[in-house]
């Protein structure tokens, strides 16, 4: 499988041009000024290229942490949203003014067009239950677009104000979401510490889940792992709920991504975090004639990734060769966009088997799960077709990592024999002991 590679940034910000999206940033980038002055390079780098942008800013985990110990903050048994006491209210509007002061300063430094709303401009009403934090009930979406207008960053902060005009805590997560909605915003990005959302693995460990749609973060929020604990639980939670909110409200796609990459996340086709939509957007089908150019674009790009000695991972073919593999070809796509293809054929050598081969994941990410994807789906029509087995030769790590997940290496018997050694014929002597074949029981 490949490596990750940016589309044309042109092309992306000639697609999203005119477009609005809402970033909401909290931890490290309004605690440490050298990432929140990196963050706002990256938005400045969207606002240049003519897309509207707000950011809506948080709190940091220290000063979270100073209201638990000093204020008896604390999280909501059922909401997960932080419950203030009404006498940190406050030293929350001192926080909220200094971070308002140092994001206006480093974009007036870089020169970088921005104005900041008051807490105002979100209207809020107390939550039963939940002290002085507050649901957001208007905001003040016309303050907003004048800003975007004028083509500067709208800068939110979190909180708002009752009808009497006194600060309520109002959590950024949530007001990302409303405002994204309120908006019709294009995408929402929950900028964080680690990336995307993590669940438990197949073997093991926690894998990141690169894509998912309305149905399954409602599936994810219920799901409890084999000691009946919740998969999700911490602050991705809040984040969660956010998500589901904003698509459900018609955000075309919410990212949930490391600060460190927000630009990597929205300039590849597939990103590095976890990318949300309110409907599943890939689809696996067979390829048909005309996906010949794709299929050997693709195949070629796989090319450039080899063995220490040179050898390319995927077996070299032909455009005729690829030509006559197409009806057995599944291609898997993400809004019109092929990502990825593999093709299986019959294997003489042993009944109601295939063999898995061309297997290339395009401008992807090491941990992503595109190629899961792929695999998985696959081996479902395969099974359904009444195959018994598939079987996979590789000499690619990341390739091994995801095949060892799904399947396990080959038993030794005479056509596993026979078929490894008609594969090990391409590489040399010295590089043969890296490449494994896998078995995949259907």
């Amino acid at each position: 499988m490949t490596a990750p590679a940016p589309i044309s940034s042109n092309l992306y910000y000639a697609q999203f041009a005119g477009a609005t999206f809402v970033l909401q940033a909290e931890g490290e980038v309004v605690e440490n000024a050298e990432t929140a002055a990196a963050t706002l390079e990256g938005i400045r780098e969207l606002i240049e290229h003519g897309i509207r942008v707000v950011l809506v800013f948080g709190k940091g985990r220290d000063f979270e942490q100073l209201l638990r110990i000093a204020f008896a903050a604390r999280e909501h048994p059922e909401t997960n949203r932080l419950i203030i006491p009404e006498g940190a209210l406050g030293r929350l509007q001192e926080e909220r003014a200094r971070i308002s002061d140092l994001l206006a300063r480093i974009c007036r430094d870089r020169g970088l067009p921005s104005a900041v709303l008051p807490p105002s401009a979100v209207a809020a009403e107390r939550r039963i239950a939940h002290e002085s934090t507050g649901i957001v009930t208007g905001i003040d979406l016309a303050a907003i677009r004048a800003i975007l207008d004028a083509g500067k960053l709208a800068i939110v902060g979190f909180g708002g104000e009752d009808p009497r005009r006194h600060f309520l805590h109002v959590p950024s997560v949530s007001l990302a979401a409303d405002v994204a909605v309120g908006l019709a915003a294009e995408k929402l990005l929950l900028l964080t510490h680690g990336g995307g959302i993590f669940v438990p693995g197949r073997k093991g460990g926690r894998e990141q889940l690169s894509f998912a749609d309305f149905e399954e973060l409602l599936c994810l929020l219920q799901k409890t792992d084999a000691h009946g604990r919740c998969v999700l639980s911490g602050a991705i939670v809040p984040k969660v709920h956010a998500s589901i909110r904003a698509v459900a409200g018609g955000v075309s796609q919410v990212h949930i991504v490391s600060y460190a990459h927000l630009l990597d996340e929205i300039l590849t086709r597939t990103g590095v975090g976890t990318m949300i939509e309110r409907h599943q957007s890939h689809h696996v089908d067979y390829a048909h004639p005309e996906d010949l150019d794709e299929v050997e674009r693709l195949h070629a790009e796989s090319q450039r990734y080899a063995t220490a000695r040179g050898t390319p991972c995927v077996k070299p073919r032909s455009r005729e060769e690829l030509r006559r593999l197409l009806a057995q070809t599944l291609l898997l796509r993400h809004r019109q966009v092929t990502l990825g293809k593999l093709h299986a054929t019959e294997l003489p050598l042993a009944a109601d088997t295939l063999l898995i081969g061309g297997f290339v994941i395009a401008e992807n990410h090491q941990d992503s799960q595109q190629g899961q994807l792929l695999l998985s789906e696959a081996l479902s029509r395969f099974r359904q077709q009444g195959y018994a087995r598939a079987a996979a030769i590789t000499a690619s790590r990341r390739a091994k990592r995801l095949f060892e997940r799904n399947g396990q290496v080959a038993a030794d018997g005479p056509w596993q024999a026979r078929l490894l050694a008609e594969s090990l014929e391409r590489y040399d002597s010295d590089e043969r002991g890296e490449v494994r074949l896998f078995e995949f029981p259907l």
